[in-house]
């Protein structure tokens, strides 16, 4: 005989989804930094500006794209 598990529903915090976003420097032609992940749309330029030491020029040149 198998023993049946009762289910009970356990309350989760909401998740904010997590999404990957591609940092580039623009220039002649872009520089791709690397990938970052963040949950909304401010957040990846500073997470990028943090991973990739940023200097002022720099940060004036970054681009973040989600990517899919």
């Amino acid at each position: 005989m198998s023993k049946l598990r009762s289910r009970t529903s356990t309350k989760k915090k909401p998740v904010s989804p997590v999404r990957s976003w591609r940092a580039s420097l623009i220039r002649k032609r872009s520089q791709v930094l690397g990938d970052v992940d963040a949950p909304s749309r401010e957040a990846p330029e500073a997470a990028a500006v943090r991973a990739f030491n940023l200097n002022e020029q720099q940060r004036s040149r970054l681009v973040v794209q989600e990517r899919e």
